[in-house]
Order: C-alpha cells, then structure tokens, then sequence
C-alpha cells in the first residue's frame, strides 16, 4: 500500500512540474507568492490568534498579483 501512495505521489509531482513549465513566469510568481502569503498568515494565526494588518496586506496582493496573472475576471 505505501508504495502505491508513492507512485501516486511521483505521478501527481510530475505532472504538477508538467503545468508549471507551461505557465508563464508571471503565473509561476503569482503561485509561488500567494502560497507563502497564505502560508504567513496562518503560521501568524497559529503562533499569535492573530493576523497583523500588514500580512493582510500581503495577502491582498498575492491575491491582485495572482488574478492579474490568470486574467479570470469576466470582460
């Protein structure tokens, strides 16, 4: 059984990096910042019951830089 896991876990890797390559940098950045925005904020949150005001700036960064880079907002 936990070899199985271990393959599923190599396939999914591979076709995660197989999607990555296909994004732009921009996108790539986007991801990368949202995901240690959001990781900021809960380590904040876990350590403290609390969030500062400028991870939540940060957060609402992240976020505009990661819709901007998808450009999924309706025309």
């Amino acid at each position: 059984m936990p070899q199985d896991y271990h393959k599923i876990r190599v396939k999914k890797q591979l076709k995660t990096k197989k999607v990555l390559k296909q994004m732009s940098a921009e996108q790539r950045a986007a991801i990368e910042e949202i995901q240690t925005s959001v990781a900021q904020c809960i380590d904040m949150i876990k350590e403290c019951n609390d969030l500062y005001m400028s991870d939540v700036a940060k957060l609402e960064s992240s976020w505009h830089s990661l819709r901007w880079a998808f450009e999924v907002d309706a025309v």
